[in-house]
């Protein structure tokens, strides 16, 4: 499960419309997000990886009687036409998500599970902590004195008891071991009053302050290169560290590599009914 985005920029609208529960989009935020598509080269490409994963995670699992399903929270097929797709009895939900989130995955759990009622249901969490994942980012990031290790994650409103902040940075302690770090949190939207912080620019000034040349950004909090991560890091906090002469590096995402595929097919098989 994945949350979406077009293949087309004709279905920016729709896309959008969804995402707003049935409101029309204004004109600013279609723009908007036409031209982050822009900056980054016209297209994302985060729906051909999450196909690849799916097609990977199928193949390693041939011979295992499982079937696999990719759908989305706001494109398609979608989360709430899972009913008329799956048949079987037993459910492994799968969230392309390395770590747990209530705000983000009951929005996946939820719709799958009221359709799925009776049914053998397990949920698939946590996969970055996974062995598989703890080493790819241990073998990536930079040990130097002159760079101050940060590790990025989406942010979440702050509503309500979320264990979301504290994992990240469990996690970060894992990946980092002994080393400096500090956690950032992107692409706050504009719905709720409050979001979990710091925000991104926080690196930039933690850096200067510090006597640290370089920010190496580590984007623990997914799995595979998207909007958020190719625009929020890649273009604009890049930018705005460079303008305070600040250097920028960010670790590649594990994307649709057998790094990811092992972490999905152990934690499946753990969760075996």
């Amino acid at each position: 499960m994945y949350y979406g985005f077009p293949e087309k920029r004709d279905e920016m609208r729709e896309y959008l419309k969804d995402i707003l529960h049935g409101r029309e989009p204004p004109e600013n935020l279609i723009r908007e997000n036409l031209e982050k598509l822009d900056i980054i080269g016209g297209e994302t490409p985060s729906t051909r990886i999450v196909r690849s994963i799916k097609e990977k995670v199928s193949r390693r699992l041939e011979g295992m009687d499982y079937n696999v399903y990719l759908l989305s929270k706001h494109y398609r097929p979608s989360l709430n036409e899972a009913s008329s797709i799956i048949s079987e009895q037993e459910i492994y939900e799968v969230p392309l998500f390395p770590v747990y989130s209530k705000f983000i995955f009951d929005s996946y759990f939820d719709p799958i599970e009221r359709q799925f009622r009776g049914r053998k249901l397990a949920r698939i969490v946590d996969l970055g902590y996974e062995k598989e994942m703890v080493d790819y980012y241990r073998r990536e990031i930079m040990k130097d004195k002159g760079t101050i290790l940060t590790f990025s994650a989406h942010s979440i409103p702050l509503e309500g008891d979320d264990p979301y902040s504290e994992s990240i940075q469990k996690l970060s302690r894992t990946i980092a071991g002994d080393e400096k770090f500090i956690n950032i949190y992107h692409s706050q939207g504009p719905f709720h009053a409050k979001w979990l912080t710091p925000y991104p620019e926080f690196s930039i000034s933690y850096a200067k302050e510090n006597g640290y040349k370089k920010i190496q950004v580590v984007p623990i909090g997914f799995i595979y290169e998207h909007l958020e991560v190719l625009y929020d890091l890649d273009y604009k906090l890049k930018g705005e560290a460079a303008k305070e002469g600040v250097n920028y590096e960010r670790v590649p995402l594990p994307n649709d590599s057998d790094v990811v595929i092992d972490a999905i097919v152990d934690l499946i098989e753990k969760s075996r009914f």
